[in-house]
């Protein structure tokens, strides 16, 4: 699934639903669209990005999104 930015998502959140989720892993672009070699984490509730999935889940995340 491709974003609005023409990033493409893992598609892993539930988009069914309003709860706050996280998705990942993401692959990260530089500005010139090049592939980074590196994949992100981002809270649907809040916006937070983290390279690790456990650095939301483990208080990284204040809206608590990755432990619904």
């Amino acid at each position: 699934m491709k974003t609005s930015a023409g990033l493409q998502t893992s598609g892993t959140t539930n988009e069914s639903t309003d709860e706050a989720r996280i998705e990942g892993p993401i692959p990260e672009f530089d500005k010139h669209g090049d592939y980074t070699g590196y994949d992100y984490f981002r809270c649907t509730g809040c916006g937070i990005e983290a390279m690790r999935r456990r650095d939301l889940r483990d208080g990284g995340c204040k809206c608590n999104g990755g432990w619904s």
